[in-house]
């Protein structure tokens, strides 16, 4: 059995859990074990940038530590053994650079546009190989690889429960899934359409999150449900959901993301809308498997056409759910991974 091991941000973050974890059962089955080292619990966050010397002092001490838990991990793996990093390292990253394995960085984020550019750059030219989420992320990072190899976000379809009955048993459920960094990043500025969509909407909504937190909204927003992240909840969102939303602001690092809520919501057999933003508008077939909306009146246009016609929810339900299997599933796209980490370890 070959092994390969993954550095990830967190046990429950989107890109350990979809990007990499997902693919542990396709890889045992074909003769790979993957190991996987997470960082912290939970979705991986690191404490906020502050003044407050405690502050810096505890981040300091976590940093060291995790460092020495890398290094140590690192000494006890043969040199041939492969290693997957997750996205950026929360810790120093001298010994990954040291390190004579072989080396992969998928990156599903603009991450070449933080405050950590220059360590993230520096790891991707020691990688063999850079897997990208997508072709903005692989063209950004060309000029500084060795090599891309682009790999969408994908989702072991089969654990999700699909939607079958698209009756709307009281208000329509607009729902939105996705970490509490992503909600201030993504969902926050779009709910400033939210009063005008529900002045003009003609059928009575609800606005559902799940998330790792609740989000902090202002009472003009009006009412907001939320739900509480965990693994059995989002295998189940077909159960919380009549329709998956997905806005994104329109700027260089929104463009970048992998559009992972997308295929979640698409593998549950859920309608979709989501802003023609990035990968968006590749995941999304324009009222096939949902709507692509750019503005309010967009937005509006979409949202009551769902909300009228159960038929039409049916139909780009389980448009998306067959493209959730053929384009965005585990089965898809594992041997692209399994020929990476055969490349890299001859």
């Amino acid at each position: 059995m070959k092994m390969v091991l993954a550095f990830t941000l967190g046990v429950d973050h989107p890109s350990a859990r979809l990007r990499i974890a997902a693919y542990a059962d396709y890889f045992r089955a074909r003769g790979w074990r993957l190991q996987l080292h997470p960082f912290a619990d939970g979705m991986g966050k690191t404490l906020p940038r502050s003044d407050c010397w405690w502050r810096r002092l505890t981040r300091r001490v976590e940093r060291g530590w995790q460092t020495a838990r890398s290094a140590a991990a690192l000494n006890k793996i043969p040199p041939t053994q492969p290693i997957i990093i997750s996205r950026e390292l929360p810790v120093n990253c001298r010994p990954f650079l040291k390190a004579p394995n072989p080396l992969v960085l998928d990156v599903d984020d603009a991450l070449y546009l933080g405050s950590g550019r220059g360590r993230f750059l520096e790891l991707c030219q020691r990688a063999q190989v850079v897997v990208c989420g997508n072709h903005t992320i692989a063209d950004a990072l060309k000029p500084f690889a060795r090599r891309c190899v682009v790999i969408p976000t994908v989702v072991e379809t089969e654990l999700y429960r699909v939607r079958t009955d698209y009756r709307l048993a009281g208000p329509l459920r607009l729902g939105w899934l996705g970490s509490s960094m992503s909600l201030n990043e993504t969902l926050l500025p779009w709910l400033e359409l939210l009063p005008e969509i529900r002045r003009q909407l003609k059928i009575n909504f609800e606005l559902l999150v799940i998330a790792d937190e609740p989000p902090k909204i202002s009472s003009a927003v009006g009412e907001m449900r939320f739900l509480k992240w965990s693994p059995e909840v989002e295998e189940t969102i077909s159960d919380h959901f009549d329709i998956g939303l997905m806005p994104l602001q329109n700027n260089s690092y929104q463009a970048a993301k992998c559009g992972a809520k997308l295929v979640q919501y698409m593998a549950a057999g859920l309608p979709v809308v989501a802003a023609p933003v990035g990968v968006n508008a590749e995941l999304v077939i324009d009222g096939v498997t949902g709507f692509l909306a750019a503005d309010a009146g967009g937005w509006i246009r979409a949202l009551q056409l769902l909300a009228e016609t159960e038929a039409l929810r049916m139909s780009l339900g389980q448009a998306g759910r067959a493209r959730a299997v053929e384009n965005y599933s585990v089965a898809r796209w594992g041997d692209e991974w399994l020929a990476v980490l055969s490349e890299i370890s001859r």
